[in-house]
């Protein structure tokens, strides 16, 4: 469990999850166009960046299994 925390690609994973439940809450409260624009924006690109931290952690859990 304590290797699990330290490990940082999950800690990547939660942080990104993180900004992304963020950002929507910006774009749903916000009121100014801007703010909304650039918050959908980071979404996306924290979704992609979420996406592929995801893939990597699957991997080297996938590998640690494999390869005890």
């Amino acid at each position: 469990m304590f290797n699990t925390i330290l490990n940082h690609k999950v800690i990547l994973f939660w942080s990104i999850l993180t900004l992304i439940v963020c950002s929507i809450t910006i774009t749903l409260l916000s009121h100014n166009t801007l703010a909304d624009s650039l918050s959908i924006t980071f979404t996306v690109f924290a979704g992609f960046a979420l996406f592929f931290t995801a893939a990597m952690w699957l991997e080297d859990t996938i590998h640690e299994i494999c390869n005890p």
